[in-house]
């Protein structure tokens, strides 16, 4: 990948899934969010998908049912298709220029008129739907220098920070990096001193305090 842009990116399998049209809805906002930051990810869906194209180009046509363009016009027509929602004109400077449009489409406001639920000392969650009810979507706010609680997960956690940086075992994050915390991984996201963090985070599974207190605490916290 190039020097220039985020450091931390999608795994190849899922830049490929994510061409092919494969990935979940959860995870296809969270990909294409990093695609608006991430030149280097861009050019490699660009190329996955110009491979795809020559695949088609060289498959021999097949004989299809006189009514197959019908049934395709009748399942777009169809109100159980679901379309993406439609790009919400949010003219609030400070939101457009933390969250790219891909993500942005799914604010039904500015950052400021989210509903934002404290979590901890100097985080803050804003749920949001994505409709995808398999992966729990959300914002989280993390003030200058504030952790998140030791956790672990029974799932994966995606997290992509939009603003500012944080650092936990496996390295430092900012804008535009994804990181990936899977099952076997117990950290403790620490946001750096300069600027508040703002992160978009898909969680699959549970997440779990860990720590002193965490598996007392993790009946009533969550994060």
């Amino acid at each position: 990948m190039s020097n220039f842009g985020p450091h931390h990116h999608p795994g190849a399998d899922q830049l490929l899934e994510y061409a092919a049209g494969k990935t979940s809805k959860a995870v296809s906002v969270l990909v294409a969010t990093h695609l608006a930051l991430c030149p280097a990810c861009r050019a490699e869906v660009r190329r996955y998908e110009s491979l795809g194209g020559a695949l088609i180009e060289a498959v021999k046509p097949v004989a299809v049912a006189d009514d197959a363009l019908a049934s395709v016009f009748a399942r777009i027509d169809d109100d159980s298709v679901a379309d993406d929602p439609a790009p919400i004109d949010i003219d609030d400077p400070a939101t457009v220029s933390v969250v790219p449009q891909p993500l942005r489409a799914y604010l039904h406001s500015g950052l400021d008129g989210l509903n934002w639920r404290t979590r901890g000392i100097g985080i803050r969650e804003a749920s949001l739907d994505l409709g995808d009810s398999a992966i729990r979507a959300s914002l989280l706010r993390i003030a200058p220098g504030a952790a998140v609680a030791s956790h672990t997960h029974s799932g994966v956690e995606s997290t992509m920070v939009l603003q500012g940086a944080f650092n936990d075992t496996t390295g430092r994050y900012a804008r535009g990096d994804i990181a990936i915390a899977t099952d076997d991984l117990d950290h403790r996201p620490v946001a750096e001193t300069d600027e508040e963090c703002i992160c978009f985070v898909l969680v699959e599974g549970d997440l779990k305090l860990t720590g002193p207190l965490g598996r007392y605490l993790n009946p009533f916290v969550r994060i």
